[in-house]
């Protein structure tokens, strides 16, 4: 694999203070380290991207497309040292990389084949000398701001749809895992894409992130972060001459219902993939199990008897389950988590330490949780699941609904009278039937309720196009 340093030196060419990339299963190792761009390099992108909109909008639609194609081949044949540093730069298990980078890839290749039909519609005029047509064009420089969870897939279904329809880009990636955005670019660029199109910053979000959201000549951004950030840079763009076009996908509080009629043994295994996969650091991740009182307990013993098995440790180990949490920061703000849930009442049945040194945090369960706790109401990023009881679908619909988010939620059930009563009744904008409420595919659009998102435009599938193009309708006489 090429050296971190060198790919570093590359890419990430700021003017500000110097930061080091840190290996979270071992904080002493540092990977590279990177001098962070500031207002000014911020600004200095928009107008490279404003520079080179012209030159990528104006090439063919099926040549753009024919690029992002290569683009996802050149980066499948080297997903083996993407997901290798995916691991040592944010922490997942190397399955875990791999699965991710294989959806990032699938995801260029996917828009990459929709760029040579995407366009617009004919339609019937009541005047029969008059044909009408829809022309889909892009919009302009789009702003792309990312989370280090999803190093590569959440850059990736940005990215792809946003070249596909013939914007240039300005992407933020986190300053926890930038090398994984500057190696997909770098794959991108050996695909064909010009210099420029995408312009990498790395910087503070109060810097660097305020600076591309304020600009006058950004006109679309899509945030993918915590509800507090997206509710700034709300603010923000409202106070720009310029409306701008807004993506916002944010937090969750994600809830898993084991109705009475539920196989056992999966919802078990659904509820440890959910809580504890990706080291619980997803915005689609269970954090909440409500359980049916009539399996309450055979379920927890269930449940219990799955984490026995359930091995912590460096991501790039054989047999290992959960990696580390990803920085020292969010590893002191999942252990606050677990002291205010033993604080508020609940009981510790599993976990809630680790190793004495390194990032680690052993998966963490809480029964008897109920609303107005922290660890049922907020959402923690971590791997710490509550357990809530309910001995009515109603009320177990009542307990999904009753937080602030609505991203994912999840039902494990035989009865499909429950599964539809569900489905109806929960406020998610994605609904999972005997699956974990973690996992997307690409060719499905995805977008939360409530104060998981905007409520705006959906990202990945067809729908996720028609956030970065403009609509005009043409009325031709003959």
């Amino acid at each position: 694999m090429a050296n971190f340093q060198d790919l570093a030196d590359r890419w990430i060419r700021g003017s500000g203070e110097q930061l080091e990339d840190l290996d979270p299963s071992d904080p002493s190792h540092v990977l590279a380290k990177f001098t962070l761009l500031t207002r000014q390099d911020a600004e200095a992108a928009v107008e490279a991207a404003l520079s080179k909109f012209d030159e990528w909008s104006s090439t063919p639609a099926p040549k753009r497309g024919a690029i992002l194609l290569k683009g996802g081949e050149i980066m499948e044949s080297t997903a083996g040292e993407l997901s290798e540093l995916m691991t040592l730069e944010e922490g997942k298990t190397l399955p875990e990389s791999r699965a991710e980078v294989s959806r990032s890839c699938a995801l260029f290749k996917f828009y990459g084949a929709m760029a040579y039909k995407y366009g617009g519609v004919t339609l019937p005029s009541s005047d029969p000398s008059t044909r009408i047509m829809t022309i889909r064009e892009p919009i302009g420089v789009v702003a792309a701001i990312t989370p280090w969870n999803f190093p590569s897939s959440i850059p990736a279904w940005k990215l792809a749809p946003a070249l596909a329809a013939g914007n240039t880009v300005v992407l933020k990636p986190a300053t926890k895992t930038p090398l994984v955005a500057a190696k997909m670019l770098e794959a991108l660029e050996r695909g064909g894409l010009p210099h420029g199109a995408v312009n990498l910053v790395v910087g503070r979000g109060s810097e660097v992130g305020d600076t591309i959201v304020s600009h006058k000549d950004v006109t679309a951004l899509s945030l993918t972060g915590s509800t507090s950030v997206g509710v700034h840079v709300y603010g923000l763009m409202g106070s720009k001459e310029s409306m701008t076009r807004t993506q916002l996908e944010l937090g969750g509080k994600n809830a898993m219902y084991v109705d009475s009629e539920a196989d056992l043994p999966l919802a078990a295994d659904l509820a440890v993939r959910g809580a504890f996969g990706l080291t619980g650091q997803s915005c689609t991740a269970t954090s909440r199990l409500i359980v049916h009182s009539k399996v309450e307990g055979a379920l927890k013993e269930r449940l219990l008897e799955r984490l026995k098995t359930w091995r912590v440790g460096p991501g790039n180990q054989p047999g290992v389950n959960m990696g580390p949490v990803v920085d020292a920061e969010q590893y002191q703000k999942d252990l606050e988590y677990v002291e205010a849930g033993r604080e508020e009442g609940a009981k510790l049945l599993h976990g809630g330490s680790g190793p004495s040194t390194g990032l680690y945090l052993e998966p963490t369960v809480f029964d008897a949780t109920s609303p107005g706790m922290k660890i049922f109401d907020e959402e923690i990023f971590g791997p710490i699941l509550s357990i809530t009881s309910a001995d009515s679908l109603d009320r177990a619909i009542e307990l999904v609904n009753s937080v602030e988010y609505g991203h994912t939620a999840g039902i494990v059930s035989r009865d499909f009278h429950n599964i539809n009563q569900f489905i109806d009744g929960v406020q998610a904008g994605v609904i999972k039937v005997n699956k974990p409420t973690v996992g997307l595919e690409l060719q499905a659009p995805f977008g939360g309720f409530k104060r998981s998102g905007a409520g705006t435009w959906k990202e990945m599938g067809e729908e996720g196009l028609e956030f970065y193009t403009r609509e005009k309708t043409v009325y031709i006489s003959y």
